[in-house]
């Protein structure tokens, strides 16, 4: 509960500020429109703070994401960090919106119920593999997004590697399935090192979000001047020199490219 997209647990959820993150959105969700064959894969990857989850919830929210159906699990360490329940959250959500998926799994849990207390490998089975690729209805399906946000906050590492290994031998093993995933994570040792083997490297595509990239001090910098002009319009004490350019060109110059750096300083400024 609570790792949905549009859960009220997550509300308001971090976002792309307008005019921001423009060229990797699109490449996302071209990604997502146009994937074939093995790479249907894409790796949202970067250090803390540069705005991985802010990327994630505004393809999902795009008006140009062109699937039939979408799941979601933003894991965070603040409560929503079990990986065994990410099998069952993604059922879950495509039940709640997609009928005849509904109807397959009612019948699969009806016949085992303690399939939702079985191990990840028998959920990915029995859940995604079985649906989407053994029934004729789903199978030619249109596209359907599986989004993973904050995959190094699921407490155990093994679970994330669990989790990676089933998706990887998904899109390795059944290339005509209409699942594309995108999952977002720090770059931490033991997930490099498993995108990096050259079995997993013919199932996905790397998106790098870099600090220091010209790109995303732009982006940090208009998102700063865009909330303290905000702050600026919403004060009756302050003067109509502020701020200062000077004091604006400072404080981009240290956020650089991470947007957790300027959303902290804007909101101390602005209480």
């Amino acid at each position: 509960p609570g790792a949905e997209f549009d859960s009220s647990a997550r509300d308001p959820p971090p976002r792309c500020h307008p005019g921001t993150r423009l060229a990797t959105l699109d490449r996302c969700l071209h990604f997502v429109r146009t994937y074939n064959g093995k790479r249907k894969t894409r790796w949202v990857v970067g250090a803390a703070g540069v705005g991985k989850s802010a990327i994630m919830q505004s393809v999902i929210e795009s008006p140009e994401l062109a699937v039939s159906s979408h799941a979601s699990v933003f894991f965070s360490i603040n409560g929503r960090d079990d990986g065994t329940k990410a099998v069952v959250t993604i059922s879950y959500q495509l039940a709640a919106k997609c009928k005849s998926y509904r109807q397959l799994i009612e019948t699969e849990i009806t016949d085992d119920p303690s399939l939702l207390r079985s191990s990840m490998a028998k959920q990915f089975l029995k859940l995604i593999i079985d649906p989407f690729i053994h029934s004729p209805q789903l199978n030619s399906a249109a596209r359907v997004l599986i989004a993973i946000d904050g995959l190094d906050e699921c407490k155990n590492p093994r679970t994330q590697l669990e989790l990676l290994r089933l998706i990887s031998y998904l899109c390795i093993k059944y290339p005509s399935s209409p699942l594309v995933w995108l999952i977002a994570s720090r770059p931490e040792q033991h997930i490099t090192s498993f995108f990096s083997q050259s079995d997993v490297a013919s199932a996905y595509e790397k998106e790098e979000i870099l600090v220091e990239s010209d790109e995303a001090r732009e982006d940090v910098e208009l998102y700063l001047r865009a909330r303290l002009k905000k702050i600026k319009e919403a004060s009756d004490s302050v003067s109509s020199r502020w701020p200062e350019e000077q004091d604006v060109w400072k404080l981009a110059n240290a956020a650089g490219g991470l947007f957790a750096y300027a959303d902290t300083a804007v909101r101390y400024i602005e209480d």
